[in-house]
C-alpha cells in the first residue's frame, strides 16, 4: 500500500493497515521545478522612472534598462559620484587659483598697488563662481 503525506504530518513509526507491523517508509525528494531564467529573480515589480510604465520581472527591467540605454542602480555608484564632484571641486580651485596667481604676477604695479590700499582699508573680497 502507498500513502502520500505532507511532511507536517509525516510520524516516523506508521503501523501497517493489515497486519499492524510497522510499515517500510520510503520518503521522496520534492519535486523539483524548472523556472526560466528571466523568472529567476523576479520582484514586486516598480514603475520605471523613465516611462512610468510599470516592470512586473527581471525580463522587463532587463528591457526598460536596455530601451533607454540605461545602467543597473549600484549603491556605491552614488560614493563614487560623491568622489568625482569632490576631486573636481578639488581640480577647479586648483586651477582658480593658479589663474589668480598668473593675473597677479601680470597686473601691472599701480594695480597692484591699488588693490593693495584697498584691501588695507578694509574691503572684503568674496568669491563667487558662476557657471555659463
Amino acid at each position: 500500500m502507498e500513502i502520500i503525506l505532507r511532511m507536517k504530518d509525516h510520524i516516523n513509526h506508521w503501523p501497517c493497515s493489515r497486519c499492524g507491523k510497522e510499515a517500510k517508509q520510503y520518503i521522496n525528494q520534492a519535486p523539483t521545478v524548472a523556472i526560466p531564467a528571466h523568472m529567476r529573480f523576479d520582484w514586486n515589480g516598480y514603475d520605471s522612472p523613465v516611462t512610468g510604465r510599470h516592470i512586473r520581472n527581471k525580463r522587463e527591467h532587463i528591457e526598460d534598462l536596455a530601451q533607454h540605454d540605461c545602467i543597473e542602480y549600484d549603491p556605491g555608484m552614488k560614493q563614487d559620484a560623491d568622489r568625482r564632484v569632490i576631486e573636481h571641486d578639488k581640480a577647479l580651485d586648483r586651477l582658480v587659483d593658479e589663474t589668480v596667481d598668473r593675473e597677479l604676477e601680470q597686473m601691472p604695479t599701480i594695480k597692484k598697488e591699488a588693490m593693495d590700499a584697498e584691501l588695507s582699508r578694509g574691503v572684503s573680497i568674496e568669491m563667487e563662481r558662476q557657471t555659463l
